[in-house]
């Protein structure tokens, strides 16, 4: 069988198609199994069924019993308890270097925390948002707000009050003085 050219030319397009979706599937997720059997893959441990333990020591005397088996070590902090003590603060059970930690933070400072951080927090952010609002209203609502002492007179409107009160024999105080109405349209009015 022979084959033309042009047949050749067809069936290396098929075939290199095929190999390029083969690999991009592959690496679209398709090939997860691929890459676990290859060994590509990383199970990380879960972060919180991580727990740190204590440093072998040698007891400093060697009469001591040997631990029961499947007891607690004495020398462990238990996750419960050492969550416990660092949420509400619990002293029990301190150790040389807990106190040594204790006695850090008290010369940093530390243990004379203000009581009123929350308060002092709040009230900086609140100062804060204000000026941000006003950066905002300054952005969106760029037209000066007119001064109430200041009108503008309508100009048709006056002179057509002026020539009613002149007809009517009326004193030109006479009536209210027309004023124009100021958009109050924001920076989208000056742009469309």
């Amino acid at each position: 069988m022979v084959f033309s050219f042009e047949q050749m030319r067809r069936k290396a397009l098929v075939i290199t198609g095929a190999t390029v979706l083969a690999l991009s599937l592959s690496g679209c997720g398709g090939g997860d199994g691929i890459r676990e059997a290859l060994g590509y893959t990383k199970e990380a441990p879960d972060e919180f069924t991580i727990v740190t333990k204590a440093p072998l020591v040698v007891p400093p005397d060697f009469s001591l019993r040997p631990p029961r088996p499947g007891a607690p070590s004495p020398r462990e902090t238990q996750p419960e308890a050492l969550a416990e003590s660092l949420l509400i603060g619990t002293q029990s059970g301190t150790t040389a270097a807990d106190k040594g930690e204790q006695i850090l933070l008290a010369k940093a400072g530390a243990t004379r925390a203000d009581s009123d951080i929350r308060t002092v927090i709040d009230e900086e952010t609140r100062s804060l948002k204000a000026k941000q609002d006003t950066f905002t209203n300054d952005v969106l609502f760029w037209k000066k707000q007119p001064d109430p002492a200041i009108r503008t007179v309508d100009a048709a409107g006056e002179a057509k009050r002026l020539r009613e009160n002149e007809a009517l024999g009326l004193p030109v105080t006479e009536g209210v003085t027309p004023e124009e109405e100021e958009d109050e349209g924001g920076i989208f009015d000056y742009l469309f």
